[in-house]
This record gives C-alpha cells, structure tokens and sequence, in this order.
C-alpha cells in the first residue's frame, strides 16, 4: 500500500510539472496572439508542455537502468536534444520578405517557452514562473513603452486587398496612412492569381505610434482581405 501511495505522490508530482508548464506557456502565447503574430497559444503550450515532459523523461525515464554497473547515462542529452530540435521550428516561423526579416521576437519567444518548460519539468518550479512573468514583462515595456523614446519607428505593413480595386481606393487607403502620420518609404506590390494583390508597405510610424492601430483600416475599407503590421 505504501508502495502505491509514493507511485500516485510521484506520478501526481510529474503531472502538476506538465500542467504548470503548459499554463505558463498559454500565457506567453496569450500575449503573442493578442498582437496577431502567427505563434499563439497553443503553439506556446505544446511547446512548453513537450519540453517540461521530455526532461521529466531525460531525468527520470530511465531509474531503473541507472543502477546497473554496465549502464553510464548522461541526463542532459535528452534535454541538449530538445534545444536543438526547436531550431527547425523557430527556422519556420522567421520569415525573409523584401521589406526585411519578421518572425525573430517570436521564434525567440519559444525558445524561451522551452527553456520555461525545461526548467519547470526539472522542478523549479518559482524559476519557471518567474521567468515566465519576466518575459511578459520584458515584452509588454519593449512593445510599449520603449518606441517613445524614439523620434520615428520603421516597419512595414502587409495588405492583402482584392484585385479589382480601383485607384481611386488605393488613393484612399494612401490618404488613409496618412491622416495616421505614416510615411510610406516603399511598396512592393504582388499579384497572385487567386484575384488578391499583396501590398508590402516599408513604412515611417511617428513617434509613440502603436502599429497595431492599423488594424482598423479593415473596418473601413472592405477592400482589405488581412493585414499585418
């Protein structure tokens, strides 16, 4: 019976590990979703969970080999794996446009989602959480409040509008930009034959001017199928 009990107290202990794991993911990922980037929750909570879960298994899947003489593992392999498999993953969310590379903050946000995991699957548990809110933190100051100490603040804007769109709408979405005070420095423009044209925008925002803004020209010009800035 007291065998039982310290199996449930373990195996309860590993399963609070992964659900801890996979919450502070979900936040993370919250926060990534809310600004429209293309990694969001769950993406940020399989990414904690499996990484909390394979250094569960790098740490104590193999107890019962450990003890023979002829076995030497190294715990840390399993873990040093994890870390190298996320590249393909972070590779694929970092995308190379002409107006420049997007996707890097992200991609580096997962990488700090697993390494969260990692150490929550190894039991530092207040490390794990204090890092998680850290990084939230870390987040929201740079997306806020550290473009006011700058005088302009370069970027770019995707559109994706139909392709039967007439000057004069173009005319207006370009005097629409401008009302916000953004400069357009460049387009490039893309048809697809799908009947969408595809508008990259390097653009100047004004001081303290949130991008995200942008947002609502979708409301006033049905024209626009997506955009991103």
């Amino acid at each position: 019976m007291e065998g039982i009990i310290r199996f449930l107290i373990t195996q309860g202990d590993y399963l609070l590990r992964i659900l801890l794991a996979a919450l502070c993911g979900m936040v993370i990922g919250y926060e990534r979703e809310s600004r429209l980037k293309m990694a969001g929750i769950r993406t940020h909570t399989v990414v904690a969970l499996a990484a909390a879960l394979m250094v569960i298994v790098s740490k104590y899947g193999f107890n019962d080999v450990i003890v023979q003489d002829s076995v030497n593992l190294d715990p840390s392999r399993i873990a040093s794996g994890v870390v190298s498999a996320l590249g393909f993953l972070g590779a694929g969310i970092i995308l190379n446009r002409k107006s420049g590379i997007s996707g890097v903050t992200t991609a580096a946000g997962i990488w700090a989602t697993l390494g969260i995991g990692m150490t929550i699957g190894a039991g530092m548990w207040t490390l794990g959480v204090l890092s998680t809110l850290v990084l939230l933190g870390f987040q929201y100051f740079f997306h806020k409040n550290l473009r006011m100490f700058k005088d302009v603040n370069t970027g770019h804007i995707l559109l994706h509008i139909r392709k039967d769109v007439d000057a004069e709408v173009r005319q207006r979405l370009t005097a629409a930009l401008t009302s916000m005070n953004i400069r357009i420095s460049a387009t490039h423009l893309t048809i697809y034959d799908d009947a969408t044209i595809e508008a990259n925008l390097d653009v100047i925002f004004p001081k303290g001017f949130d991008a995200e803004n942008t947002l609502t020209l979708m409301a006033n010009y049905p024209e626009i199928l997506s955009i991103e800035s």
